[in-house]
Order: C-alpha cells, then sequence, then structure tokens
C-alpha cells in the first residue's frame, strides 16, 4: 500500500509480520506521531546472537567441481552475488564454479532455495565463471548478470528479459575477446558520469602480462540513451588505468564504486596485490585522478578483498582491506608477498584517511579473502566479517594457511572484538566469496560464502532481529531504478544520533551482498525521527518523517 503524504498509520503486530517481507510497500509520512521515549543510542547486542549452518536445509548444496589438488594452481576462485532476478520480492543467490556449470538459486521465500541455472539460461557448462555481478545495465527493470572468467578467451554478459537470459557481451563491448587466456575477477557497477546509467569496472590478476597486450582491469562506460546497455572502454581516457604499477603484470583483485568524499560523484576504489591498491577521486568530468599517497591508504601489502562503511558512525565511509598476515612468515620457499596483515582506513574528512587498523584490532585475518562491514547483531554499529585460507602448490592443506578460522568482529563502540567461534560462525576452509543478505526477512542479516575447493555455506542468523532494525528499498525514475550510488540517513531523534548507509553494486571480492540497506536500532521502540535520502544523479533530497521500527521501507523518489 501506498499512503498520501500526511496521512496517520498506526502498525500492528499482524501488519508488522508482513512488513517484514521484502515486498511489502510502506510510504509513511505520519507527522502526529511523536518520539517521545528512547534517545537512539546504541545499546549493547542481545545475549546470544547465534549463525546457524542451514545450507543442507535451505537446499544451497552442490558438489565441488574439481577434487582437492595440492599440486595444482592456487585454489582462488568461487563467487557470489545477491539479486532479486524474478522480481517477486525475494532475495537469489547466484554462484559461479570454474569447471562445471553456474547456478541460480532462486529463494522460495520459505527460508529454501531452488536451483533454476537450467531454466533461465544460466547453466553454461564450459563458461570457466569466476566473478559475478548483478545490475540493470540497459534500464528496463530487469537485473543483469556480468561474469568474468578464468582460463577461457572472453567474460559473459547475460541480458534479463523477465527473467530468461539471453547471453550478449560481444555486442555490446565487455566480453574482452582475446587469444591471451582470462584471468578476471571481481566485477562492480556503478554510475561514475553521473548520466543515470549504470557503468561498469572489470578487475584481472595476473602475474605475466605479454608486452603489448592491455590487461582486462578496465572501466567501461555505459553508453546509455545513445545505445542502452553498450559500452566503451575509458579506462585510459579516465585516468584509472592500473597495468604500469608493476610493469608486465596486473594485479587488481577487487573495486567498488563509492562516494567517499560526499561530494556527489563515486570515486574508484581498487584492492590490488602487491602494492598496488588505489584510490581515485573523481573529478566530476569523466575522469578520476590517483590520490591514493594523498589520502595515506594503499598500506596494505597484498590488497585481496574490500569492505566500505561507517563504522564509527561520524558520517564518513571508510575503508577495510584484506590482506596476508603471518607474524612467523611460514613460506617454505622465496615468496614474494608481505605478511602484515589487514588495513582499516578510517576516513577523516578532506580526503584523508588514518590507520587505524591496530587501535581496533584487525590486523590478523589470516590470509584474508573477502569482507563486509553488518550489523549482525542490530545493536545500530558497524562490524565486520571476513573469509580466509588458500592452498599452496606442492604442500599440504595442514601446513599452509587452510585451517584459519574466518573472522567476526564486533563493533563495542571503542573497537572490534572477535567473536565468530562464540557466535556459530565456524568456517575454517579456503573462503572466498563472502555475502551478506537477509534471505528469510526476518530483519537481521544472514551470510552466504564460497570456499574453492569446496562448496557454499548459508549461515541463518538467530537472535539478532531480538534488537530493533529498519531496511529501505529504494525505486528510482530512469535507467537506474534500484538507486545505485544513493546516500540513505536515518535520523534517530532530533540532535541525533544520525547513521548512513550507501546503495551500492559493488564488490567485496567474488561477492556482491543485498542492495536493500540495512540499519540496526539497538533496544529503541519508538519511530525513527525520519529517514532521508539523497538520489544519485541530480542530489535531489527527500524526506520521510515518524518512521515505524522493524519493517522494510520502500521509498520511491519522488
Amino acid at each position: 500500500m501506498r499512503l498520501p503524504p500526511n496521512s496517520r498509520a498506526t502498525v500492528d503486530s499482524k501488519a508488522i509480520d508482513l512488513l517484514r517481507r521484502p515486498a511489502a510497500v510502506v510510504a509513511l509520512a505520519v507527522g502526529a506521531l511523536s518520539c517521545s521515549s528512547g534517545d537512539g543510542s546504541p545499546a549493547s547486542a542481545p545475549a546470544l546472537v547465534q549463525f546457524v549452518d542451514v545450507t543442507e536445509s535451505s537446499g544451497i548444496v552442490f558438489e565441488p567441481s574439481r577434487p582437492l589438488c595440492v599440486t595444482c594452481d592456487e585454489w582462488v576462485g568461487g563467487s557470489a552475488a545477491v539479486g532479486d532476478f524474478d522480481r517477486d520480492g525475494f532475495l537469489d543467490l547466484f554462484l559461479t564454479r570454474r569447471d562445471a556449470a553456474d547456478m541460480l538459486f532462486r529463494n522460495g521465500g520459505d527460508g529454501t532455495f531452488t536451483d533454476v541455472a537450467s531454466t533461465v539460461g544460466l547453466a553454461d557448462p564450459d563458461s570457466k565463471s569466476n566473478g559475478a555481478a548483478w545490475a540493470d545495465v540497459d534500464g528496463d527493470g530487469d537485473l543483469d548478470l556480468f561474469v568474468t572468467t578464468q582460463g577461457a578467451f572472453r567474460h559473459y554478459l547475460y541480458v534479463n528479459d523477465g527473467g530468461q537470459f539471453t547471453e550478449d557481451a560481444i555486442a555490446r563491448g565487455v566480453a574482452f575477446e582475446s587469444m591471451l587466456e582470462t584471468s578476471g575477477f571481481s566485477a562492480s557497477f556503478g554510475d561514475f558520469d553521473g548520466d543515470g546509467w549504470l557503468d561498469l569496472h572489470v578487475t584481472e590478476w595476473r602475474r605475466e602480462l605479454p608486452p603489448g597486450e592491455e590487461s582486462r582491469a578496465r572501466l567501461l562506460r555505459n553508453r546509455g540513451a545513445a545505445a542502452p546497455g553498450h559500452f566503451e572502454d575509458v579506462t585510459t581516457s579516465a585516468g584509472v588505468a592500473v597495468d604500469a604499477l608493476v610493469p608486465g603484470a596486473v594485479y587488481s583483485f577487487t573495486s567498488s564504486f563509492s562516494d567517499f568524499d560526499d561530494d556527489g560523484w563515486l570515486d574508484l576504489a581498487i584492492a590490488g596485490d602487491f602494492g598496488t591498491s588505489r584510490l581515485f577521486w573523481n573529478r566530476g568530468d569523466g575522469t578520476f585522478e590517483d590520490g591514493t599517497a594523498a589520502a595515506r591508504v594503499g598500506g596494505d601489502e597484498n590488497g585481496m578483498g574490500s569492505a566500505i562503511g561507517d563504522y564509527d558512525g561520524d558520517g564518513r565511509l571508510d575503508w577495510f582491506v584484506t590482506s596476508i598476515f603471518d607474524e612467523e612468515h611460514r613460506c617454505p620457499f622465496p615468496c614474494d608477498w608481505g605478511a602484515t596483515g589487514n588495513r582499516l582506513y578510517r576516513n577523516s574528512g578532506d580526503r584523508v584517511f588514518e590507520d587505524v587498523t591496530d587501535a581496533m584490532d584487525v590486523r590478523d585475518g589470516g590470509w584474508g579473502w573477502g569482507a563486509s562491514f553488518l550489523d549482525y547483531d542490530n545493536d545500530a554499529r558497524l562490524d565486520l566479517v571476513m573469509t580466509n585460507g588458500t592452498i599452496m602448490p606442492g604442500h599440504s592443506a595442514e601446513d599452509f594457511y587452510n585451517d584459519d578460522p574466518m573472522r567476526l568482529w564486533r563493533n563495542d563502540g571503542s573497537k572490534f572484538e572477535e567473536v565468530a567461534s562464540e557466535a556459530g560462525l565456524i568456517d575454517t576452509g579456503s573462503g572466498k566469496g563472502l555475502v551478506v543478505f537477509d534471505y528469510d526477512s526476518d530483519g537481521d542479516q544472514d551470510l552466504a560464502l564460497v570456499n574453492d575447493p569446496g562448496g557454499p555455506r548459508l549461515f541463518r542468523n538467530d537472535g539478532g532481529n531480538d534488537a530493533s532494525w529498519l531496511r529501505i528499498r529504494l525505486e528510482a525514475t530512469g535507467a537506474n531504478s534500484l538507486a545505485i550510488g544513493a546516500r540513505v540517513y536515518v535520523d534517530v531523534t532530533d540532535g541525533g544520533p544520525t547513521h548512513v548507509r550507501e546503495v551500492r553494486a559493488g564488490n567485496q571480492f567474488l561477492g556482491q551482498s543485498e542492495t536493500i540497506v540495512h540499519f540496526g536500532l539497538g533496544t529503541r521502540t519508538d519511530p525513527v525521527r525520519r529517514v532521508r535520502v539523497r538520489w544519485p544523479g541530480d542530489g535531489t533530497e527527500q524526506t520521510t518523517e515518524n518512521v515505524a521500527l522493524n519493517q522494510v521501507l520502500l521509498l520511491q523518489k519522488r
């Protein structure tokens, strides 16, 4: 339902239950409601929030596509991407398998999933898929799917037409056809030039790049109204080429568009191996400048995964980069990587960051890969989760980096405390892709990850919704219907606190999480004072006041 402005709404327990469903539509502007109690301050987490492994019961299962092989190349693959491909209101999950057909798990809305890849055109057994990202590239309202590959000779773009997919990467300029085998990783979408159409950045990791051969780490501009969903390569002219950072190689793993300086233009952050992480500031004219050194980021020696969020609640987006931590430097042969671990860069404003890795105690994540900020206990503070692990050629899984447990750091307001085992989030596989999404629509954030070798795991959050929450789904006009790049602010009361999220179709290393923004609100029971949205493109601001808790709120651009 949609209510006219200035109308009054009451919400009983039955309505609250309906509002937990992601398809619920609520547009509230009920000025007569009051916020008479509660100051909106973050509260302690519920006594017991547990993650429960529901992989088998959910139906998200498959046999590993390859047997364990400790004499083969490194196992660095396996992507997960979240999106509602059929627009039924439930979040679906796409998983890549490099040596077998990919799988699209359709969410049945009852806690179970069914693989429908073969019936919708996404089950090519020879694609050699690796990374994946959803976005509406042609502005028709359906989520399309871009897939990178490893060991093939091109990438893929599957165009969605009412839930059926047609592969069209070559015609649309995103296949990167070449006689050089692919080594593609993450892909991210964002409207960097502000024309209302989603552009694409793709990463590649390759030790040997033949002379005269460009890498496939590229920035592709959507041609928009002239040719919807068709792309042109603007990497060099935009100033974001990374080929020359290490001569004869390219080491980019993860990229994401995000407005770090809050000027209305999406910047480009790239986590790269061997000291090649970069932060490019958007000039607003179609070009970027490399601000890495001046911003005091890039100190991660082997950047792999990336997470972006306002962990300290100051209204500025911070940047976490996963890397390799090994105090003993156990490398059994001459190795060329650093071992000083992750980096957490706190955004101080004015395009400058502070390295607070040790102050926040998040350096040791093992051999890190995917990561994400989330509020798993709904206490109004962003927590941090990451996967890790690897297998080296010629060494057994027992003696080299393959027993690292994944990490979950709970934010207590002054530092992060590692609580993965305590919270039941236990995985010691070689984790790669990681995504956060509320798959069961109950108001707390669940997790899915991919192990390579191995298979996926789905962890259901039990107890997070004992605290209050608010989830916001945006619908915009024009081609960017999911409002990728929007800023969403929740003003708990007049005078604060204020919480901020950014709608992002980015990647966290082979993992794309939900585009619905999630706010934990602690023990609060009164409505929040206001929700403010700064829409992408024209920067229009829209305010909705006195918003009830524990609902999925749909806000449509007026």
